[in-house]
């Protein structure tokens, strides 16, 4: 049961992930970057989900030195990789089903939260759809367990990026 639980965590991890992603050319290598850090629990890769100004403003936000920052979200990470080592067999698939860049007045909202955080202006927010599946096997027995969710993501400075609030580490 304990490691049913630990693949929900990961596939709520893999989800949330998918909404703070950085350096891509459209909204989809976005969501898609974001994944590959979360599945392959890539650490050294966490730090291109956001513009650099942007992370040091979420310091300043949540109160946390930068250094103790990346020194426990490490040890999250390193405990994950641990919990994933009891599968037998782990695999996300995922499907971007739809991507809606949003106009002036409904992207607004959006826009002046993200401007808080960066010097310069949010070009495009845009909603990204994604159906994700997770396959465990544990001591044999094969468990898949399905989601859907939208991404927020926005451009700046000609890269896209999934909106911060939603990274599970945050």
């Amino acid at each position: 049961m304990k490691k049913l639980i630990s693949l929900m965590l990961v596939l709520v991890m893999c989800t949330l992930a998918l909404t703070s992603c950085g350096g891509n050319g459209s909204p989809e290598a976005a969501v898609e970057a974001v994944l590959a850090v979360v599945y392959d629990l890539d650490f050294d890769g966490v730090k291109d989900l956001l513009p650099e100004e942007m992370w040091e403003e979420l310091y300043d936000e949540m109160d946390v030195d930068e250094d103790d920052f990346w020194e426990d979200l490490k040890e999250t990470f390193d405990d994950q990789k641990d919990e994933m080592d009891e599968y037998d067999f782990y695999e996300v698939d995922y499907d971007i089903k739809d991507v809606d860049e949003l106009d002036e007045d409904d992207a607004e909202e959006y826009i002046d939260e993200l401007e808080d955080y960066l010097k310069e202006d949010v070009t495009a927010v845009a909603i990204v759809e994604v159906e994700m599946t997770a396959t465990i096997e544990i001591d044999g027995e094969e468990k898949e367990f399905d989601t859907e969710q939208e991404f927020i993501v926005f451009e700046y400075e000609g890269s896209w990026y999934v909106h911060p609030e939603e990274l599970p580490f945050m």
